[in-house]
């Protein structure tokens, strides 16, 4: 790369910060795992230019659903997802572990494969809006927290 090049992009960030750049800028994904009723139950971070699928693995083996009674179970019963966890060996991964995947496929070019096309359940993948209800309200207390804080420093007795 030429020297030019790297002193724009600027030096490079060790990989426990998650950032990572992209045509914007430096940024970072948040993947969140939640149950039915919107409740979170394990998140990770990841790099900006990183793709989705390469975290999905590690966010479901940080589950553990507690129960009435005995140890608490690690498989959810259904997994619904966005296009961009879209890939065969994440749905293998699901079936091996009997959680039927809804994700949504890709408006890409794929090659046939063989036997019956996987089924698309809609209305089970219309529950998905409860992850996006949680990402706005997430972000609306990060507002507030932000916009307490500035208050503090702005009307706070002390220097």
């Amino acid at each position: 790369m030429p020297r030019q090049e790297a002193e724009k992009r600027g030096p490079d960030e060790p990989v426990d910060h998650c950032l990572g750049r992209s045509r914007g800028g430096l940024g970072t994904k948040i993947h969140l795992l939640c149950d039915a009723n919107g409740y979170p139950l394990s998140f990770t971070l990841s790099p900006g230019q990183q793709a989705d699928s390469r975290n999905f693995i590690l966010l479901l083996d940080q589950v553990r659903l507690p129960g009435s009674q005995g140890r608490p179970r690690k498989r959810c019963r259904t997994v619904i997802a966005g296009k961009g966890y879209d890939s065969e060996g994440l749905r293998r991964y699901c079936d091996r572990f009997g959680m039927p995947p809804v994700i949504a496929q890709r408006t890409m070019h794929r090659k046939p494969r063989p036997g019956l096309p996987r089924l698309f359940d809609r209305p089970k993948y219309q529950q998905r809006n409860v992850i996006e209800r949680l990402f706005s309200w997430l972000k609306a207390m990060v507002t507030l927290a932000c916009i307490e804080r500035c208050m503090r420093a702005d009307f706070s007795d002390k220097p």
